[in-house]
């Protein structure tokens, strides 16, 4: 089935160029890509294509003589009423006046799979996103990321293509040992001992709960002597002295008693994140754990097999990889002189695995200070003889909250910030979503919690919800007064003559088109700047009209394509996973 009007005019033009192959006019091996895009003025047509200034050099002709001959060899197609050649050899091609109607066929048959394409011969992409240390809940600094991430998944699926969501777990290293001696100190001090928190521990009241937990379950089982901890510290700078008290609490409770504390942390707040991302509408096909790189030996897999091809060496105790081999701006350590993996390790295995579990593309989407990591994750895949072209970087920026028109400030280890959770709270997952969804990723937001909670045209989320709940209280209006509304298909659309209506199908036709564009381009904010252009077309339309004062026939049309409207409304609400209510 025919999905938009440029899939009708490329099928109708590669009959023209294949002919042209037959006559010889075009090498018949030469492969030919055959693009239409919309033009911007009217006595242009509607689509135009630059084939025949593509073909012009391996056809040996002229761009717009080749045009001449590509037109000549079209046949009669009832949908197109014209085409001409612009300039060098720019083909335009006129829409018959019928056919700007077939989109109305093509809502009404698709339904809620209008716009989407077929998954047929598409990539197999694995989106990671989040990510996020498991060392406290998520806060609204990484909300944009999650709505991002899960956003960019659902237009590529809509786009075709298979995609699968994984979640990056961070539960080995120095943050988690930070987190676990943090809630080991709270827990000592509720046991009654005098055993500050470093300032650079863990401060939120979180902590403070699993603590709690942790002695109501076993009491003082696990306190320690606070002279012993004091003295491992003495004369050490702040990093340094977090180090040692870690050391001493590790050593000191025993491995089995210390994993106690460990797991309560690690699995307390993964659950968390889990539930917080659920009741976000987001859930992920994969929780990958860092560890495991560990415990399956990957890490020091894919250290030897760097080893073996010459691209790790060794210096100062440490073996470095070779990263400016592969265009990085300086090597990297992968083993540090104490024999531990860098976390740069961890990640060579992690990307390694990725790519090796058969996924087309590896989209990542990091944090914008991430953005001078991607050189040496890809120059380590290019040293494992893999593409580096499969994993894609995506970046974006935190947003900037802001309420009463003050900027709120955050800070994670001291524990002041706002939770994802909160923000749910105070202005619903459908207004956080559609907020932050409206922003290239990479661009400065400025999140403004008060217009997202206003019910007002301003909120361009509540513009768009009450552009679907206007048009279902048109039909129950209708029903209450006892109108009989004909079935869309037996409606006259050609009744649909107006500036309006005009509009409004051109709008609903652009929909697949920019399902695809979005996906090419990894911009699921496409969607939400689509949704605001038909909303404000059909809130146009509909001051402008009383649809149901009108005659029969004309009525029915015009609600035939208030049906289309909402149809397409909701289907895009809900690539961007965000609700389209009935009534407001």
């Amino acid at each position: 089935m025919t999905n938009t009007p440029q899939d009708a005019l490329v099928e109708l033009f590669s009959q023209a160029i294949t002919q042209l192959k037959s006559d010889g006019v075009i090498p018949a091996d030469h492969d030919v890509s055959i693009m239409f895009e919309r033009t911007r003025q009217k006595e242009h047509g509607d689509y135009a294509t630059n084939v025949a200034l593509t073909l012009a050099k391996p056809a040996g002709k002229n761009p717009r003589v080749l045009a001449d001959l590509i037109v000549a060899a079209l046949s009669t197609d009832s949908q197109v009423s014209k085409v001409d050649i612009a300039g060098p050899g720019f083909i335009n091609v006129f829409l018959a006046e019928d056919a700007r109607y077939k989109v109305l066929d093509n809502v009404f048959i698709r339904g809620a799979d209008y716009g989407l394409a077929a998954p047929d011969s598409k990539q197999k992409i694995m989106v990671e996103f989040v990510s996020a240390n498991p060392t406290g809940p998520l806060h609204v600094g990484h909300g944009r990321g999650a709505v991002y991430g899960d956003a960019l998944a659902r237009v590529l699926t809509a786009a075709g293509h298979t995609v699968k969501r994984e979640y990056y777990v961070n539960d080995a290293g120095r943050q988690m040992e930070i987190l676990a001696t943090s809630v080991w100190i709270r827990y000592a001090q509720i046991a009654g001992n005098d055993i500050p928190l470093p300032s650079n521990g863990y401060q939120g009241d979180y902590i403070q709960t699993m603590a709690q937990e942790l002695f109501e379950q076993h009491a003082d089982q696990f306190v320690l002597s606070p002279e012993s901890l004091a003295s491992a510290q003495s004369g050490l700078e702040d990093e340094a002295a977090l180090d040692a008290l870690i050391k001493s609490v590790k050593v000191q409770l025993g491995d089995e008693s210390y994993q106690l504390f460990f797991r309560k942390a690690l699995d307390s707040i993964l659950a968390d994140i889990k539930d917080d991302l659920a009741g976000f509408g987001i859930n992920y096909d994969t929780w990958y754990s860092e560890q495991s790189l560990f415990d399956s030996g990957k890490i020091q897999s894919a250290v030897d097999q760097l080893k073996a091809s010459g691209d790790i060496y060794e210096k100062g105790g440490a073996l470095w990889f070779k990263s400016t081999d592969y265009g990085d701006e300086k090597d990297r350590v992968v083993v540090r002189e104490n024999g531990q993996p860098t976390y740069f390790a961890s990640d060579i295995a992690y990307h390694f695995d990725k790519i090796s579990r058969g996924f087309d593309l590896a989209i990542n989407i990091w944090g914008s200070d991430h953005h001078g990591y991607t050189p040496r994750v890809k120059a380590s895949l290019q040293a494992l003889g893999v593409d580096s072209e499969k994993l894609k970087v995506l970046l974006v920026q935190f947003a900037v909250l802001y309420r009463g028109g003050e900027k709120v400030g955050m800070s994670t280890r001291s524990g002041q910030f706002i939770t994802l959770r909160e923000l749910r709270e105070e202005i619903g997952s459908d207004a956080a979503r559609f907020f932050y969804t409206q922003r290239k990723s990479e661009q400065h937001m400025d999140f403004d919690l008060d217009l997202a909670k206003s019910k007002s045209n301003e909120n361009p989320m509540y513009y768009v919800q009450y552009a679907h709940a206007r048009i279902c209280r048109i039909f129950t209006t209708a029903n209450e007064r006892g109108l009989t509304i004909k079935a869309p298909q037996d409606t006259d659309y050609t009744l649909l003559n107006g500036e309006h209506e005009a509009a409004l199908l051109k709008q609903l036709e652009r929909f697949p088109e920019l399902i695809l564009n979005a996906a090419q381009h990894y911009e699921p904010h496409q969607i939400t700047y689509y949704l605001r252009d038909l909303a404000t077309a059909f809130h146009s339309w509909y001051n402008s009209s009383r649809f149901l004062e009108l005659e029969e026939e004309p009525r029915d049309a015009m609600l035939a394509l208030c049906s289309a409207v909402r149809q397409v409304l909701s289907n895009g609400l809900g690539i961007i996973g965000v609700a389209a209510p009935n009534s407001m």
